[in-house]
């Protein structure tokens, strides 16, 4: 199992003695519930009911205290009322309980007084050694072992079978839908956790402690807001070197979203796009919604995996074969190439009629030849160029040998390599559920089909990447010494640094600035233009101009040593005339041409610590939306797939006029950025480095601002 910040949670899903404290006779309540569920699952541990008021709970011996019972109690679930919760916690903790299971509500979701009581459980607990599930959550399972801590009806209306899926979630709700909409599909549920408040555990950990099962393929996740995420980067890590897929919702996607979760469990509001861009670089794939998350767990755990994205599509519709390959072009996928003797093999199984290219249509003929079916399948199955087949079915009912194509399906499906998932639309009852219990991904959208397989070819690709190349799926932290702050560096009222100052940190960095330099006065500035040649640019500098472009403060294309005078005086005036204090002075620098200008920047948040933003160049970055943020650590391979999904990727393998730009000096300086901000430790709260031009021999940052402290 994972390392030792996921300790106590071995005890949590595989205890040795559980008491109920607050124990029911009614098997139908919250504190009778646990008792009848370890016991209709099969848990071959001890089992302690707490109620004073009884002499035995549930046919069981019951105990009036924890301190009454003699043996050794390694989890107790809490089902007593708020108020005498940190007793009852405690009492655990005299006792030498590992773990505590707090079912009970009343606390952080009901607003300050709740959230103190909350952090008075999770301070006993950490000095007590002891882990804490909850308060307000639905418990525990652990399926292989039938230790069901946990009141959920998902446990109640039918066995729960154990498989290769772990539910993690911090709405019990949501863990009992996603159970119950599991249940359709044979795959079964091995660990099931809803976190609640998360008061010490919370979904980070229990994704990184059951990714280390190595009998679960797949962790579904429904979170609200994303809480250590060092833990959730390192259970990525593992889910990636071990082949395994981490599947996410995360809710509270909008400010509406956010209010009604801030209500729910008290999370905090995070911006979407940090959030998706955490996810996408850690491997962890985001649905956006239950069903969805359903979908990707049927493709995600069957074991087959594709070599690539090639798709072959088969199909009884042209129709329907027809929009799903217009889907695989949408979502990434592409149209395999069938060979020459493919393409004959079909021409002589098919009608005259029928399309034999890619899509293959099997036209009505199935409907009087059901071995058609049996012969065409394994010929695109057998093509070296393809990867994956995708089986568009319809309206198979009275008439078609419906038997025998599904057996034929499945059969395909167990013993080829290949990843085979069906679309069955309409037709027979019950066709498509039989695939489904045989372990065939099949689903009932042609649209939910492909998105699913075209997320696991994804996946399956980021796996095979990392360990063709032998990267490590949790890039090395780098000892960087970031340099301190120049000590004639004074901060403006924004916090931010001159540019003149900002550019010379860079400088000690060692990352590239333009050549130029400071002066004072118009005389100054033509010296300095003439010794750079022309054409050049001038700016002010001043801590007090953070943005100096709107003020009109830049300017450039100056080619000659009268325009370079005039335009150092009148910068200066409006300056003085402004009353903007402090001024350095002026930068003269060359005007950079020929090449493409990117934005390049570094924030400190909260929750993420340090995060990168790498896009388009410009003011109007954040409008365009064509950025990409990265957190570090992280390796060369993420900024490239960071680059390439950028719109102005494309203009970096050829600029009109310039020809190839140097994207890997680009990504360099990049990585550059990430180690040493990231080695500030917050010191350095931001910086904008924008914009960056990339030439066809180097990178160069032409403008830099530095915030070196918070706003006044």
């Amino acid at each position: 199992m994972p390392g030792h910040r996921l300790r106590g949670l071995d005890v949590l899903f595989d205890p040795r003695a559980v008491a109920v404290v607050g124990a029911s006779d009614d098997p139908n309540k919250v504190g009778g519930r646990p008792i009848d569920y370890l016991r209709r699952y099969g848990y071959r541990g001890s089992i302690y009911p707490i109620n004073p008021r009884r002499s035995t709970v549930q046919g069981i011996p019951a105990y009036p205290s924890l301190d009454a019972v003699t043996e050794d109690v390694d989890l107790a679930i809490v089902a007593t009322p708020a108020s005498t919760v940190l007793e009852t916690v405690e009492a655990c903790a005299r006792k030498g309980v590992k773990v505590c299971v707090v079912l009970s509500s009343g606390f952080g979701e009901m607003g300050a007084e709740g959230k103190q009581a909350e952090a008075r459980i999770a301070a006993l607990a950490e000095r007590r050694s002891m882990r804490v599930l909850g308060p307000n959550c639905q418990g525990a399972a652990n399926l292989s072992k039938g230790s069901v801590a946990s009141f959920s009806s998902s446990f109640a209306d039918h066995h729960v079978a154990d498989g290769a899926i772990a539910i993690v979630s911090q709405s019990g709700a949501v863990a009992g839908m996603l159970s119950e909409i599991q249940h359709a599909h044979p795959t079964g549920i091995r660990y099931w956790a809803a976190t609640g408040n998360e008061a010490d555990v919370g979904v980070p950990e229990l994704i990184g402690w059951t990714v280390g099962d190595p009998d679960v393929r797949v962790v579904e996740a429904y979170c609200e807001q994303l809480t250590d995420v060092a833990t959730l980067a390192d259970a990525a890590a593992d889910a990636l070197a071990y082949g395994k897929a981490i599947l996410m919702v995360k809710a509270g996607s909008t400010p509406e979203g956010r209010r009604a979760a801030g209500s729910h469990t008290g999370a905090l509001a995070q911006e979407e796009p940090v959030v998706d861009a955490f996810l996408r670089q850690h491997g962890i794939v985001r649905a956006e919604g239950l069903s969805e998350l359903s979908e990707l767990a049927r493709v995600f755990t069957i074991g087959n995996v594709p070599p690539g994205d090639r798709v072959a599509i088969l199909s009884n519709s042209g129709g329907l074969g027809v929009m799903m390959a217009d889907r695989c072009r949408g979502e990434g996928l592409r149209l395999a190439t069938l060979t020459e003797e493919t393409q004959e093999c079909l021409r002589r199984l098919l009608p005259p009629f029928a399309a034999t290219g890619n899509p293959v249509d099997l036209t009505t003929q199935l409907l009087g030849d059901s071995r058609l079916f049996s012969q065409v399948l394994p010929a695109l199955v057998d093509d070296p160029g393809v990867d994956i087949v995708l089986l568009g079915l319809g309206m198979m009912g009275r008439g078609y040998d419906v038997a025998t194509i599904t057996d034929d399906i499945v059969r395909v499906h167990q013993t080829s390599d290949l990843l085979v998932a069906v679309s069955w639309i309409g037709g027979q009852e019950g066709a498509a559920e039989d695939l489904a219990r045989r372990g065939v991904p099949t689903f009932f959208d042609d649209a939910a089909c492909v998105r699913a397989v075209a997320r696991y070819a994804e996946h399956c690709a980021r796996v095979r990447s990392r360990r063709a190349t032998g990267t490590p799926a949790r890039p090395p932290e780098t000892a960087v010494a970031a340099p301190p702050i120049p000590d004639d560096a004074v901060p403006g009222p924004g916090g931010f640094l001159s540019e003149h100052a900002s550019k010379r940190l860079m400088r000690t960095w060692g990352l590239p600035t333009v050549r130029g330099g400071l002066v004072r006065t118009p005389d100054e500035a033509v010296a300095a233009a003439g010794d750079l040649g022309y054409p050049v640019v001038v700016k002010l500098s001043s801590p007090a101009v953070a943005h100096k472009t709107e003020l009109g403060m830049v300017k450039v294309d100056l080619r000659d040593d009268d325009e370079v005078r005039r335009t150092a005086a009148d910068l200066l005036a409006r300056a003085r005339e402004g009353g903007v204090t402090p001024v350095d002075g002026l930068l003269v620098e060359e005007m950079v041409t020929g090449g493409l200008a990117v934005s390049l920047g570094a924030t400190w948040d909260d929750t993420f610590g340090p995060i990168v933003l790498v896009g388009s160049g410009g003011i109007h970055v954040e409008a365009t939306g064509d950025f990409r943020l990265l957190f570090p650590p992280f390796d060369a391979a993420a900024v490239h797939r960071a680059l390439e999904s950028l719109a102005i990727f494309p203009l970096l393998r050829d600029l009109r006029g310039v020809g190839p730009l140097d994207a890997a000096a680009l990504a360099e300086l990049v990585l550059s950025v990430g180690r040493l901000f990231a080695a500030t430790d917050g010191r350095l709260p931001e910086l904008d480095l924008n914009p960056v031009f990339v030439l066809p021999d180097g990178a160069v940052i032409a403008d830099a601002l530095i915030r070196a402290t918070g706003p006044d």
